[in-house]
């Protein structure tokens, strides 16, 4: 689906601009900092000069407990690569010891603001050949495309401690399995906008 580009127009000017002023904020996200896996991604959009990254995540596995709504939620554990059984071990979740903890693994994502409806067209028409879910997210102050994967998986862990998963299935290979398919298509993405 493509979107007419007379419909709504911003001024080059000011799209350089708020490039510019976006790359001298400070990091407010959790980690503080970019995934190393998803940086050659973020260059490349980055370089063209009409489009720039606002947010994004390669992709991460963690444990939280809380109400699920982001500022009600604690993250006990995270990693952003493969992990180990060691990352389920309750004996180093101190916090895990009342109450439901649950496990999360979320898809590769990436906001990015485009200069006009004509550059977030072609980016998604390139995009959506790997990710289907990617969208037109806004066109309100600024006209922004989401990159996101389809890998996911949620659920309960442990409720006071104990744990509540006991299928005969490998749980860590089962997320290794997932996180392998998002790092692989971050990396057939990327060399997909090569050229772009």
């Amino acid at each position: 689906m493509t979107f007419p580009n007379h419909q709504i127009i911003f001024n080059a000017k000011t799209f350089s601009n708020d490039k510019k002023t976006f790359f001298e904020k400070l990091d407010k996200s959790k980690k503080g900092e970019i995934d190393a896996k998803i940086i050659p991604l973020l260059n490349l959009l980055n370089q063209k000069k009409e489009h720039y990254t606002t947010s994004s995540c390669s992709g991460r596995v963690y444990l939280w407990k809380g109400t699920g709504k982001k500022n009600e939620t604690e993250w006990l554990k995270v990693s952003h690569d493969f992990i180990n059984k060691d990352f389920f071990s309750i004996s180093s979740l101190a916090a895990a010891e009342k109450g439901l903890v649950w496990l999360r693994l979320e898809p590769l994502i990436a906001h990015v603001a485009c200069k006009d409806l004509d550059s977030a067209n072609k980016l998604l028409a390139v995009v959506r050949k790997l990710y289907k879910k990617s969208c037109l997210l806004s066109l309100s102050s600024k006209i922004i495309v989401e990159i996101r994967g389809s890998e996911f998986l949620e659920m309960p862990l442990y409720q006071d401690g104990k744990l509540l998963f006991s299928a005969e299935i490998d749980l860590v290979q089962l997320v290794n399995k997932k996180l392998t398919l998002i790092f692989n298509g971050l990396q057939k993405l990327t060399a997909s906008l090569e050229n772009f």
